[in-house]
Order: C-alpha cells, then structure tokens, then sequence
C-alpha cells in the first residue's frame, strides 16, 4: 500500500499548485455568498456607486488577490507534506469540502 501512495504521490507533485488552485478556487465558491452577505452588510448606507465600485473591485480584484495569494500559500503547504500522504490529504480536503457543500445545500 505504501509503494502505491507512493507512486501516486510522485506522479501527483507536479500538479499540486493546480489542486490548490482547485481547492481555493471551491472554498471562495462555497464562502463567496457569506464574503459577499458581509460586504454588502457593510455598505448598504453607502451611495449606489460607492457600492457598485467596491463590488467591482472586491470581485475583480479581492478575489482574484485571494486566489493568487492563497494558491501559493496552500501549494507551499502541500509541498511539506511527504509523498506518500499528499493524495490521501488532497482527497480528504476535497472530501470535507463536498460534505460540507452538501449540508449547506451547495449541491
């Protein structure tokens, strides 16, 4: 069993920032209505272009900051975890990410 994760890791390193990517990208998707809900929580006394231009610029480019930024910091993460564990800890984030969208009725 060792030898099998083992292999699978190997082949899984290269591809590691591409599932970071995919792991930021599905926990903005799950929380972007609460980030989005606080936001708009935050400014609805303001004007409606005070408010039309924080959400074009949180969207345009607070979230995609979050997602360079965070994609780089989780890839780090996922590079200390040795070979042998990092496709078992990337299918049980995905797990808990899937689990927690269905109790939250995302799908």
């Amino acid at each position: 069993m060792i030898e099998l994760l083992t292999s699978l890791g190997q082949w899984f390193r290269p591809y590691q920032y591409q599932a970071a990517l995919a792991i930021i990208a599905t926990i903005l998707v799950l929380f972007g209505n609460d980030i989005n809900g606080a936001l708009k929580h935050m400014i609805r006394k303001q004007h409606f272009v005070v408010r039309t231009l924080v959400f074009i610029v949180v969207c345009a480019f607070g979230y995609g900051l979050l997602t360079v930024w965070l994609t780089a910091l989780l890839a780090e993460q996922l590079s200390s975890i040795p070979t042998v564990y990092i496709v078992p800890t990337v299918v049980i984030i995905f797990a808990v990410l899937g689990i927690y969208a269905q109790k939250q009725r995302h799908i």
